[in-house]
């Protein structure tokens, strides 16, 4: 009985380290490929992805501080852009700009007692006929009222909707991404209600330019 016990321990040692090096094997069965951020934004490389099979890659999406792709503002740390892959040429992926987001906590620092928060989203398409969600935030210093609430929305509304008609994907991409819609949102809500905070909170990709 002891010889039986001693053979399934030694048996079962051996298949636990035949499963153990399986999977070291799929590992080493991948290659990696240099993930490139699109020119548009910035010419510059986001870092490595593993795949065993290049096809596998398109689709797949990489997202990073601002702080890791362009360094010229303090609070780029506040920022997340997302990349997704949409080509491999040899050991390098080209990417298109997929959306971005500005941190939770950004925003919670600025709600206070007494402040208003209005958010609005819309769908938007650009020039070339890209199709975005956009999500905006504006905060208040006191509150205000319901019906300013609703014209402040329609205002955010109509500016990104005009710029995105206005501009290429490219270019309205890099403007959400470097501020510039957000300082045009602030300066347009200001003429209407004072504000502490406005931002492009959040976009979305949904098609790429036909």
């Amino acid at each position: 009985m002891k010889q039986l016990t001693e053979v399934k321990l030694l048996s079962s040692r051996k298949s636990t380290r035949k499963s153990r090096s399986k999977v070291v094997d799929k590992w080493k069965e991948k290659s990696w490929y240099q993930v490139m951020s699109p020119g548009y934004i910035v010419e510059k490389s986001l870092g490595e992805t593993p795949a065993s099979d290049p096809e596998l890659l398109p689709g797949r999406v990489i997202e990073m501080a601002k702080l890791g792709v362009l360094s010229d503002m303090f609070n780029d740390i506040n920022l997340k852009i997302r990349f997704r892959i949409t080509a491999v040429e040899g050991n390098v992926c080209r990417t298109e700009f997929a959306g971005h987001e500005v941190a939770k906590e950004q925003i919670r620092s600025q709600i206070r007692r007494n402040r208003s928060k209005i958010e609005s989203i819309q769908n938007v398409s650009t020039k070339d006929r890209a199709r975005l969600r956009v999500s905006s935030i504006i905060i208040t210093p006191i509150r205000c009222g319901t019906s300013t609430q609703k014209i402040v929305r329609k205002t955010i509304g109509d500016l990104i909707k005009t710029r995105a008609k206005e501009q290429m994907f490219t270019d309205f991409a890099k403007n959400m991404v470097n501020g510039d819609i957000a300082k045009e949102v602030r300066e347009a809500v200001s003429k209407i209600f004072p504000v502490v905070m406005a931002d492009i909170r959040k976009s979305k990709v949904i098609t790429l330019p036909s």
